[in-house]
């Protein structure tokens, strides 16, 4: 029997929190920035942020049954919560031996030469979505997304090549396991307690559903060959799925969470970063508050402004993308779609929306749940097939 879940995302600068009826359907939302997003303890701001959300929720949140995350990736935690995040640029300082493929690695030796102490003291190295999995649950796991991943976390050959010792390294978990129950009062390791509204969530099961661009794929199904989406938030990804592993420098080519097929997806890095840096900006400068349907349409109403130098920036990217995905799709006899499924809060503004439809000249699709990670969460914790 499928169940309502509160369906959690952990994004770069925001978490999103979502109750999702057992049929499906959104019944309360809830969004919680963070002060600093680079702040080297973020982490331990998921916690606070996620009690914010559940006060957001309402009476809705009387009616959980199950509690769901992911998160961005791939970035990591220590227990003390020390983080580097999936954004961060690796620092030369910090030699690395051959990380293959991992797009984990680089990132869990920044940690280690950015903070030695909490490194060395801290027993297990957690991925983003999985710390706060540990803190509401006690257990140490981590999500792999199919088993094709393993390259793309880590190995055992490849953490000991760069002396890290393999048993900090948690074990790895499925998609839509249940990773045990919430423990509020008796978790000695955990920060939840100080937190009261968390304590709305005792004794739920918690399911993992891994990295957000993972969770974003399962919540727009973008899961079989020729399935095309677009997912923004804090970056930006256009994805296509292909069903062999065409090599190409323009795309990072990872497998799907479908069994033989792959992901084929054009990144762009500071996609919302910089309508975000602009806000704040906008901001300050006016001494006010603004709402992103409001900058959208100051940007757009201000051609000489920098907001909608910005915009165009991200059109003309968005072209690019389009662009060379339909090329992948030449080359790996793929039939591209007439359709593209579009997610994160872009998909929430009708005027950027027609924008962007206008200039791509593809139909965009939205679910009924815009934020595809936290369909993705619930299909996590109701939909998984063994």
């Amino acid at each position: 029997m499928k169940k309502t879940a509160l369906c959690i995302d952990i994004g770069t600068t925001s978490l999103k929190a979502a109750v999702i009826s057992a049929e499906g359907k959104q019944t309360a939302f809830a969004q919680s920035s963070f002060s600093n997003p680079d702040d080297r303890f973020i982490s331990l701001e998921w916690i606070r942020a996620l009690s914010d959300c559940i006060a957001k929720t309402g009476d809705a949140i009387d009616s959980v049954e199950a509690v769901s995350i992911s998160g961005n990736g791939p970035t990591v935690v220590t227990e003390n919560g020390s983080t580097v995040l999936w954004n961060a640029e690796q620092n030369p300082a910090f030699p690395m031996q051959n990380t293959c493929n991992s797009l984990f690695l680089p990132k869990i030796i920044m940690l280690r030469g950015l903070y030695p102490h909490d490194f060395e003291t801290s027993s297990t190295i957690f991925s983003g979505p999985e710390f706060l999995i540990w803190q509401l649950t006690g257990t140490r796991i981590t999500i792999l997304p199919e088993g094709r991943y393993e390259n793309a976390y880590w190995t055992k050959e490849l953490l000991e090549l760069n002396n890290i010792e393999p048993a900090k390294l948690p074990a790895f978990g499925k998609i839509g396991d249940c990773y045990g129950k919430v423990i509020f009062a008796e978790n000695k390791n955990s920060h939840i307690s100080k937190f009261p509204n968390l304590a709305k969530l005792e004794g739920l099961p918690v399911y993992g559903a891994g990295p957000d661009f993972i969770a974003a794929m399962i919540g727009t199904g973008c899961t079989e060959t020729g399935a095309l989406c677009d997912c923004a938030g804090s970056s930006e990804g256009f994805n296509l799925c292909i069903p062999l592993p065409y090599k190409d420098e323009r795309i990072r080519l990872l497998p799907s969470v479908t069994p033989g097929l792959w992901n084929a997806a054009v990144m762009i890095p500071e996609s919302g970063r910089l309508l975000f840096n602009y806000k704040n900006k906008l901001e300050k400068e006016t001494g006010r508050s603004w709402a992103y349907p409001q900058l959208i349409d100051y940007c757009f109403d201000n051609s000489d402004s920098e907001g909608s130098r910005i915009l165009e920036k991200l059109l003309i990217n968005s072209e690019n993308a389009l662009s060379i995905l339909k090329d992948i799709a030449a080359k790996t006899g793929t039939s591209f779609p007439g359709h593209m499924f579009v997610a994160g809060g872009q998909a929430k503004n009708k005027r950027w929306m027609e924008a962007k439809e206008s200039r791509l000249d593809i139909k965009l699709e939205v679910s009924s749940i815009p934020d595809a990670e936290l369909l993705g969460d619930w299909k996590a914790a109701n939909e998984r097939k063994n």
